[in-house]
This record gives C-alpha cells, structure tokens and sequence, in this order.
C-alpha cells in the first residue's frame, strides 16, 4: 500500500509539510504594476498604446485656437479607440482599465516612457520573470 504525505494542519489553521526539507511556497504578491504588465505581454500592444498616445497628443496639439480644451478631450477617445482594440487583437484579453482605471492610467503612463525611452527589453523580461513565477507557482500547486 502506498502512504501520500499529506500537510498536517498547525495550530493556526494553516498546513505544514511534512517533511523539513520541503521548500514553503508562499503565492506570489503582484503589484498592480506586474499585474498591468501582465495584460500587456506582447510588444506589439505596447507599441500600439504608444501610437495611441501619439494619435491622442496629435489630435490635442493641432487643434485650432478656441477649440483646444474641446480637441484635448477628444484626444481621451482617439488614445482609447487605438490602445482597446490592440488588446483585442494581439492579447486577446480584456484591457486593465476595464477593472482597475487607476491602476490602467498610471501604467499606462508609465510602459508608454519605458517604451519611448527605448526599455521595452526591459519591460519583456520582467514580463517573462511574471509568467515564469506563476507558472512555478501553479506547477507547485
């Protein structure tokens, strides 16, 4: 007959293992950071949210004198008309703003730099780590 070592519960509720040796998989905490990037894992939706942004501050800075804060607000659907469908298209997920607008328009900010001050390998290798951590984490499970 073959005996399965299953966790004993502890005191506190939780399960220990039983053996010593066995390393404490702990989930992974993800930032509203990591988890922006990980509804952005292809270049190719970054860079499309980087023409949105362009396409959004073109329509902004070529408007006509007594139409600027009209031009400026169209600009907020132009950038999503762009950034949204690259979701679509190339994740094939849904975007962040969907859920969490903050944590969209701060990272949204902040990839579009990386990405225009030339740190997209950057960003993908952290991307690649994310990905590597959950999937060790769901092969731990």
């Amino acid at each position: 007959m073959t005996t399965i070592d299953r966790p004993e519960p502890s005191v506190n509720g939780s399960t220990a293992s039983t053996t010593p040796d066995a390393p404490a998989s702990a989930p992974v905490e993800l930032s509203s950071w990591d988890r922006y990037l990980l509804a952005h894992t292809k270049a190719s939706t970054r860079w499309g949210h980087v023409v949105a942004m362009g396409a959004a501050l073109a329509t902004s800075a070529t408007a006509p004198k007594g139409k600027r804060l009209r031009r400026t607000l169209l600009g907020v659907p132009v950038f999503f008309s762009i950034a949204w469908p690259s979701h679509f298209v190339f994740e094939r997920n849904m975007p962040v703003g969907f859920t969490d607008s903050k944590a969209a328009f701060a990272g949204d900010l902040r990839m579009i730099w990386m990405m225009v001050t030339g740190r997209n390998d950057e960003l993908a290798e952290r991307i690649e780590e994310l990905q590597r951590m959950l999937a060790e984490q769901a092969d731990d499970r």
